[in-house]
């Protein structure tokens, strides 16, 4: 008997997400994981398919292996952080965030979802200055949407970001990013 091709089975598992197919989805992302159970990207996989299900505490489990087996997987850190974010544990959100960033300074994703919390904190600053981050990030790595990488070798496969969170963030906050 043969084992599947996880890369395969991510595409076909990326395939029901984006088409809705939410219990599809979990099969597929289950079976990557089974077929290659030391993937951090097959586990934040399973792991955004739990956020869309709301099992936070699923997500956040599946988030925490994707870091135990690549500590410098930023996208499970930012994935992290929107759980934390959901449950309203804005601290540690900004933590994973952080964390994120710290992995890789270009991940514009991670710079957004900062910028989201800093501004429901009312740290319109620090805010403003993850918005501009993001934006010029964003705009620096053309296709580099939340599901697909970002750069050579996928290492951003697996993130989720705040979906139009960004552009209603710099649109709430376009008198200050004129400056």
């Amino acid at each position: 008997m043969s084992r599947e091709d996880p890369h395969s089975i991510l595409a076909d598992g990326e395939a029901k997400l984006a088409a809705g197919d939410l219990d599809g989805a979990l099969q597929a992302f289950e079976r990557a994981v089974a077929a290659a159970p030391r993937s951090a990207v097959a586990r934040s996989k399973l792991g955004l398919t739990y956020v869309h299900k709301q099992r936070w505490d699923d997500a956040a489990a599946e988030f925490s292996r994707a870091i135990q087996l690549d500590p410098t997987y930023a996208p499970a850190y930012s994935n992290l952080g929107n759980v934390y974010r959901e449950r309203g544990q804005i601290d540690q959100a900004i933590a994973q965030y952080q964390k994120a960033i710290s992995m890789d300074p270009d991940y514009w994703i991670a710079h957004q979802n900062l910028g989201v919390v800093y501004k429901q904190q009312g740290r319109v600053g620090e805010a403003v200055r993850e918005f501009k981050i993001a934006t010029r990030l964003s705009l620096r790595s053309p296709g580099a949407g939340e599901e697909g990488p970002a750069r050579t070798g996928g290492r951003r496969v697996g993130c989720l970001g705040s979906g139009g969170t960004m552009l209603v963030g710099i649109f709430g906050l376009g008198p200050f990013l004129r400056r």
